[in-house]
């Protein structure tokens, strides 16, 4: 581990964040927005994956790794819409606590504070959509998902694991998609470019950190992404922080804050 593997996870977060406000924003239907993302991140990464692309994308962990991101992507929009940047990033990034889950098989009892951090930030909002959260919870257990599966997939090559994980949403979206006129307008060409810059450029240095970056380490600097959630949000889309917003955010970050998970 070095500091260009944590830099290059510290840009992903800051990037990737941007990704409630897009959603938001951006006049597209959801199933022409994840058209846009699978499309465009297909295309750039074909570019230079390697030979092995084949017998990695044919393996049970590649075939696994596309239909978990298809419907990662999936509710993660769909929260995303539903919810402020700031709330639907403070829940997703809930997904550092499955990946210590998955990693250690235990159950730390700092866990409690992200449930009540939760539960404060629904009682905060009396009138926040439990379906977002839902599909935002959601969005956490398959992004941990993705982790492990990545880490599976043996490769030192990040763009094999970008090529594999949206190759298949690229393809049934581009064949079975009902509005083609929607992808020729120029709203589509927009959300392609941001895509290809925030997205593509987001995801090829979260996976590159993904293999070179112990899961603790790994899941502490994911959090850099809520701060930036909420930074956006209220440039953005003018999104308030409140006092019981902070606690709850707080509530939800202390087991990555304590030094008794470190291995």
């Amino acid at each position: 581990m070095n500091s260009l593997h944590i830099l290059s996870k510290i840009v992903s977060e800051s990037l990737l964040s941007l990704y409630p406000v897009f959603v938001k924003h951006i006049d597209l239907p959801i199933q022409t927005q994840m058209w846009s993302r699978f499309f465009t991140y297909t295309f750039f990464s074909m570019f230079f994956i390697d030979k092995t692309i084949m017998s990695l994308i044919t393996s049970w962990n590649g075939i696994l790794l596309m239909i978990v991101t298809m419907i990662h992507v999936f509710v993660s929009y769909q929260g995303f819409l539903l919810l402020e940047s700031g709330i639907s990033y403070a829940l997703f990034y809930t997904y550092p606590l499955f990946i210590y889950l998955g990693t250690y098989f235990s159950i730390h009892p700092y866990f409690i504070f992200p449930v009540l951090g939760t539960w404060l930030m629904y009682y905060d909002n009396k009138q926040i959509n439990l379906l977002g959260m839902g599909m935002i919870l959601l969005a956490a257990i398959t992004e941990a998902m993705i982790y492990f599966i990545v880490r599976r997939i043996k490769t030192p090559n990040p763009w094999n694991h970008v090529f594999i994980s949206y190759v298949l949403g690229a393809v049934l979206f581009s064949v079975f998609i009902k509005d083609v006129q929607k992808l020729k307008s120029a709203t589509t060409l927009i959300s392609v470019g941001i895509n290809a810059i925030i997205g593509l450029i987001g995801y090829l240095l979260r996976f590159y950190a993904t293999t070179r970056l112990s899961p603790i380490v790994f899941s502490f600097l994911s959090y850099i992404g809520i701060i930036m959630a909420f930074i956006y949000g209220i440039i953005f889309s003018q999104e308030s922080i409140t006092f019981l917003k902070i606690v709850s955010t707080i509530l939800i970050l202390i087991p990555s804050m304590q030094q008794k998970l470190l291995p």
